[in-house]
């Protein structure tokens, strides 16, 4: 689970960055009006979303959490697999960590045109879209 290491300790590093470089509540421009670092925090699901359910977010991250450990002490996987799960994984502890020690979660990259998310977000969202692209690229065709 290196993956899951590199994605919390990433998630961490940059969550800890912005909290102490930017004030709670501005932005720092990135890229002209496209892209900003916003200081924000989050008490719902991924991307802001479900803003009322922290606590059920706070249990989701447990279950998913230790679901993954078991299913990957289980099932010996690839690297691809591993990976893909890993990203998940750190996400995932990376949120929790946020929800347990905090009560939200910090989220900060701001494109403008999307809900502003974290580096766990981004980790979530793409191995769970690599899950499927796995998913529809082993499935056999019907025949």
């Amino acid at each position: 689970m290196v993956v899951a290491v590199i994605v919390f300790i990433l998630d961490r590093i940059t969550k800890s960055l912005v909290a102490a470089q930017v004030p709670y509540g501005t932005e720092v421009s990135v890229i002209d009006h496209l892209v900003g670092i916003t200081n924000v925090r989050n008490s719902g699901a991924a991307f802001g979303f479900a803003p009322a359910g922290a606590s059920l977010f706070l249990i989701a991250s447990v279950v998913v959490a230790i679901g993954l450990v078991i299913y990957v002490a289980r099932n010996p996987g690839t690297r691809w697999t591993d990976g893909t799960l890993g990203l998940i994984m750190g996400g995932t502890l990376g949120n929790g960590y946020d929800r347990v020690v905090h009560g939200t979660v910090t989220d900060f990259i701001n494109f403008h045109f999307w809900p502003v998310f974290n580096v766990a977000d981004s980790a979530i969202s793409i191995g769970v879209l690599l899950m499927i692209a796995g998913y529809l690229l082993r499935r056999s065709p019907a025949g």
